[in-house]
């Protein structure tokens, strides 16, 4: 069994709520047990550049204390907030959403589309994407990723889906964990007649396999 850290970036009250993302791994890879953690003052997670900045100390903290009780650890946010600087200070692998839903998608299609939060801070994705990023859309009206849970919010996700399809891109890579905890992903992928990378399960698809497998058994 691997044990992956969930380390997520918008404070929740809710266990459950906590979990979702570390459930939604285990859902897709029995193998994996996972340990979810939210670090505190932050409600809205990080709309914007200024939380960003402000949010690395907590989650560089909280990464810390997490390190200690599993064999990777994930940073469940498109931005990969804290991965750098906590991969160079941890004896175990460091994982970011952001990269993980850019490497799946460029393995998926060659015209990548990315969807964020309207106004949200700018994702290393475009930059990991380079010439395979053939369109930008974000969600019309979501600040937060909390607006991304309501009706609206997953209608606008959907129509952005549409958007992309008419631009000829052959994939969607969401750059924003929050439309993973929307729950829209399987229903536009229904839909759609593209793939739609779940940037959350990419995430854990790329901890596991950065986890060193065990040793054998002496002989």
């Amino acid at each position: 069994m691997v044990e992956l850290g969930v380390l997520r970036v918008l404070t929740l009250d809710d266990p459950e709520e906590v979990a979702r993302h570390g459930r939604l791994v285990e859902r897709h890879y029995p193998h994996v047990s996972t340990l979810s953690r939210c670090i505190p003052d932050h409600p809205d997670g990080i709309p914007n550049a200024a939380a960003e900045v402000d949010a690395l100390p907590y989650i560089e903290a909280l990464g810390r204390e997490m390190a200690t009780e599993v064999d990777a650890l994930c940073i469940s946010c498109a931005l990969d907030p804290g991965v750098e600087a906590l991969g160079e200070a941890l004896d175990i692998p460091v994982v970011g959403a952001g990269a993980s839903v850019a490497a799946v998608a460029s393995a998926r299609g060659e015209r990548v589309g990315t969807l964020g939060l309207e106004n949200g801070a700018e994702s290393a994705i475009r930059d990991l994407l380079g010439d395979r990023l053939a369109a930008e859309e974000v969600v019309k009206d979501a600040a937060t990723t909390n607006y991304l849970t309501t009706d609206e919010g997953r209608a606008a996700i959907r129509a952005a889906v549409d958007r992309f399809v008419d631009a000829g891109c052959d994939v969607v890579a969401p750059s924003c964990t929050g439309i993973s905890s929307s729950g829209t992903i399987p229903d536009a992928r229904a839909d759609a007649p593209i793939p739609i990378v779940d940037p959350v399960v990419a995430m854990g698809a790329v901890a596991t396999t950065a986890v060193a497998p065990p040793r054998p058994p002496r002989q």
